[in-house]
């Protein structure tokens, strides 16, 4: 069944609203968020306190404020420039690019590890990308030969955009082409800013091994919006989670197992919502 605010992703049922919206919490309270859509829901999952400004464990990396170079330090602005040397970057319909997009994206999925790289179908992939067209996608193509290297895709939401994908060559990535995407997004966002918006790079990362958060701090003077973490188990389940959690320094270190990251990233978010009660 459809609930409104909620969707599910992978068993969890998660706020389909704003990060700074308050959830609602009535399908919880009542039970009915067990019977969200088609799949089996192991936990609801939800964000409170927002932007509390009280460091805790859980937070959203966000930008919301007009982007200044001048105020980088040079080797951070030389890096920008080298971006934006090499790649050309603008608004583009995916639906021109969907080969182009799946190539990146299985290239850029080669280099993550095996125990959560993605399997891609081609054909659901291009039906997918073909139909993106309520988002706003950005192309970066090479100055040298004209070829699309890397994309990203962005979805707004009233004062709150989603920074939902950002996929390039592996082998572009020293000529700064990361650099030159988050750049064109931020100006051509300036009035954005300014109007109150925000655009939000999720939230703290559970399973993926990434720097790029960090990356967008510190060259793109996006923060931390801290809030708490917020964890309702099915009846049932909340036993799974209580027998293993003791374990979790143990299963942490265990490697080579089919799932086992799923367990562990269920655990440590657990973790997470326990310091922030």
């Amino acid at each position: 069944m459809e609930i409104k605010g909620w969707r599910s992703y992978q068993h969890a049922a998660i706020p389909s609203t704003a990060p700074h919206e308050p959830a609602n919490t009535t399908p919880i309270k009542d039970g009915s968020i067990w019977r969200l859509d088609r799949e089996i829901i192991l936990l609801a999952r939800w964000a409170s306190d927002w932007d509390c400004k009280i460091e805790t464990d859980w937070w959203y990396v966000i930008k919301d404020s007009p982007f200044d170079i001048s105020t980088l330090k040079s080797k951070r602005r030389y890096e920008i420039n080298k971006g934006n040397t090499n790649f050309d970057v603008r608004e583009i319909n995916s639906k021109d690019f969907a080969e182009d997009f799946y190539q990146i994206t299985i290239s850029a999925y080669s280099k993550y590890p095996d125990s959560y790289r993605p399997n891609i179908d081609h054909d659901s992939f291009i039906e997918y990308i073909s139909n993106c067209e309520d988002y706003k996608q950005y192309g970066a193509f090479s100055r040298e030969d004209c070829s699309l290297c890397g994309y990203a895709r962005l979805e707004r939401n009233g004062n709150f955009i989603d920074f939902t994908v950002l996929k390039t060559y592996p082998n572009k990535e020293k000529l700064a082409i990361n650099a030159a995407i988050v750049f064109k997004i931020l100006t051509d966002h300036e009035d954005f800013f300014k109007s109150g918006g925000y655009i939000c790079d999720g939230s703290r990362s559970i399973q993926h091994e990434t720097a790029f958060q960090d990356y967008l701090e510190k060259y793109f003077q996006f923060r931390k919006a801290y809030c708490r973490l917020n964890i309702i188990y099915r009846p049932g389940f909340k036993w799974v989670i209580n027998i293993l959690f003791p374990f979790r320094g143990l299963i942490k270190r265990i490697r080579f197992i089919g799932g086992i990251h799923k367990i562990q990233a269920l655990l440590k978010m657990e973790e997470f919502a326990k310091k922030c009660r």
